[in-house]
């Protein structure tokens, strides 16, 4: 009896180790989360439509789509949802080896969705938050009436809330993948925020799951988005037109990154690109922070410098940029200083 009530208090242990082990996890994935993506715009609890994913995964899925330039393919997208209401995809799936591919339409291997999401779930804390298909070449970016309804109505049995779908397109060579956020009532398109680096799960389970995980054949990935096709690690490649394109405006924006640090000495200053290629500069300090966003028609439209506090939006600045001009830096100087 001493021996099967040992075992038991082992296997409690056990669990509760794991517990924890999965809880650190998903507190290292939203510290990169913040290093990386733009501040929150939303109180805790509410919803947002943003929708966080690594660069990583969506490499992965354009592999999987160029699988299967004719036909329909797919998976499922795993992370979790911030107490802010983001879904952050950590884990993206392709098709199990039953998966049924047709022109118009494709369904998963069951049990091979099964097998992997249960590992996802027991092992790293990682839940079923989206699935992904293909429309390959018809053209058609967006979900159909069928898509729609049965997202709906899969939301409404199982009480989910809310679900991510993705609909994918190709053409002879490239990819695209625009992100949906569904509930019970609609499907709603939302942009994604791209984490320019790869996810931080994907190695250690391709690694651990080796033994069940089904590959894309495609080992290189290809977007129809050219600031994801960059060959040089994370360097971004802007949008056609965007004024960091000029080598002189990418070096008036060190300037300009070395005057805010300078103007903010002791706060946490990072830059990134959001979901449109737009440069962002955060300044955080404490409970307060704020955003700078460089339109894609900046200079000839305006800065937009937005004020936060405990993460919700207090205020934000752009109509005085008229009343500074001169050169870039110059006029953002004064811009920033009156703002």
């Amino acid at each position: 009896m001493s021996h099967l009530c040992s075992a038991k208090r082992k296997e409690r242990m056990a669990k509760k180790k794991h517990i924890q082990a999965n809880y650190r996890r998903q507190k290292r994935l939203e510290a990169i989360i913040r290093k990386t993506a733009p501040v929150r715009e939303t109180a805790p609890g509410t919803s947002s439509n943003k929708m966080f994913i690594f660069k990583s995964e969506l490499d992965y899925i354009s592999r999987c789509i160029l699988d299967y330039k004719n036909i329909e393919t797919g998976g499922q997208l795993f992370g979790y949802w911030t107490e802010s209401g983001i879904p952050v995809v950590v884990y993206a799936i392709g098709p199990g080896p039953g998966a049924n591919h047709q022109a118009t339409f494709f369904n998963q291997d069951v049990r091979y969705l099964l097998n992997v999401g249960n590992e996802l779930k027991s092992r790293y804390g990682l839940h079923h938050i989206g699935e992904w298909h293909s429309h390959h070449q018809l053209g058609l970016a967006r979900p159909s009436g069928h898509d729609t309804r049965t997202m709906i109505t899969t939301i409404r049995e199982k009480g989910l809330g809310r679900f991510i779908l993705c609909i994918g397109n190709c053409d002879a060579t490239s990819t695209t993948l625009n992100g949906f956020l569904c509930d019970e009532n609609t499907c709603t398109e939302n942009e994604w925020d791209i984490i320019f680096s790869e996810s931080p799960m994907r190695k250690e389970i391709d690694r651990a799951l080796n033994n069940i995980l089904v590959h894309p054949s495609t080992r290189i990935p290809r977007h129809r988005d050219r600031r994801l096709n960059s060959d040089r690690g994370d360097v971004p490649v802007y949008a056609n037109g965007y004024w960091l394109n000029d080598r002189s405006n990418r070096l008036t924006l060190n300037s300009i990154v070395g005057f805010i640090k300078e103007k903010n000495y002791g706060s946490e200053v990072r830059i990134q690109l959001n979901g449109k290629g737009e440069v962002v500069i955060s300044i955080e300090s404490g409970r307060h922070s704020e955003t700078i966003l460089f339109p894609i028609g900046f200079p000839d439209e305006p800065p937009i410098i937005r004020h936060y506090s405990s993460g919700l939006l207090m205020g934000e600045t752009s109509s005085n940029w008229l009343h500074f001009p001169g050169d870039i830096l110059s006029s953002f100087i004064r811009f920033y200083e009156t703002a």
